[in-house]
């Protein structure tokens, strides 16, 4: 038996080309799931409509199966989605999700852990992002992040290093760009700019290109500074990105809890929830924002 309620909707969810195609399949994706439950339909019989497994029907419906014109088709008449608007935005964003990723590339240097949040970010409205030990790698001058990959892959040849440091360089573009950039709001500890990270020339300029950055970026970029007596809010131990999305009713919260190897996701409410109050916390025991440049004069005195 269908399900009650009004039938679920995609018109809502823009067709955006510069969100990537990660952003529109995991929005249809979870349109999918909504219109089969609004049906009242099980995986199972859902799986026979398309001929496939119910594993299959699974991975479309978190959005990790490439979307076949056909197929989705197919469940739209089993879903009995008839409104020609509905399939025709669906049909759009099927193609919009076959497009490659924005990371492949740079196939050989995007590390696998890593490529969801290289996925998902240009979706992105707002980005939190806070950083214990390093410049968050978005803001990173290319030699400064040319020591930091060479450190974490020191066997690697030089070949791969390189593409690695492109990738990380390119990062910064989805905030120059015209349509519907994101904001980035980065926390960094402030034993970021003590540590040093090569030539103590690296680090001038690597601070300069911060103060370059907020005089480049000012509606777009905003960095604060945690000093060591923001004591247990600031104790967190390892990178986080939150990720929160212009159309959050098709694209929930991702959070990036950064590990030495590897990386681990969290997308249930509860769990976004969670590590956005943390940050926010950090956020409000933290140096202002209006602070920065000072904060960032002072610290390039100390590498001249």
């Amino acid at each position: 038996m269908a399900a009650d309620g009004q039938a679920p909707s995609i018109l809502g969810f823009q067709h955006r080309p510069e969100w990537g195609p990660a952003a529109h399949r995991k929005a249809l994706a979870g349109h999918l799931r909504r219109c089969r439950d609004h049906a009242g339909i099980a995986p199972r019989q859902a799986a026979r409509c398309i001929r496939a497994s119910e594993a299959t029907i699974s991975r479309l419906e978190t959005g990790r199966a490439a979307f076949k014109q056909a197929e989705v088709e197919e469940l739209l008449d089993a879903y009995r989605v008839s409104d020609p608007l509905e399939r025709a935005r669906i049909a759009d964003l099927v193609q919009e999700a076959a497009k490659p990723e924005v990371w492949q590339p740079y196939a050989n240097a995007a590390p696998p852990a890593l490529r969801p949040l290289l996925a998902m970010e240009p979706a992105a409205r707002r980005i939190i992002s806070y950083e214990p030990q390093l410049v968050p790698g978005w803001l990173q001058t290319e030699e400064y992040a040319e020591i930091v990959i060479r450190a974490a892959h020191p066997t690697k040849p030089a070949r791969d290093i390189a593409e690695r440091v492109a990738l990380r360089m390119q990062r910064i573009e989805m905030l120059r760009r015209a349509e519907t950039p994101p904001v980035l709001l980065a926390v960094m500890d402030s034993e970021v700019f003590r540590r040093q990270v090569g030539t103590p020339g690296v680090m001038y300029r690597q601070i300069k290109h911060l103060l370059a950055l907020l005089e480049e970026l000012p509606y777009r970029l905003h960095l604060q500074i945690a000093p060591l007596s923001v004591g247990a809010a600031g104790a967190i131990g390892h990178p986080v990105v939150h990720l929160r999305f212009f159309t959050p009713e098709y694209l929930p919260d991702l959070v990036y809890l950064e590990q030495f190897e590897g990386a681990v996701y969290r997308e249930k409410p509860s769990e976004s929830e969670r590590y956005q109050a943390i940050l926010n916390n950090l956020c409000g025991v933290a140096n202002p924002a209006e602070q920065t440049p000072a904060l960032l004069e002072q610290a390039l005195a100390s590498w001249r």
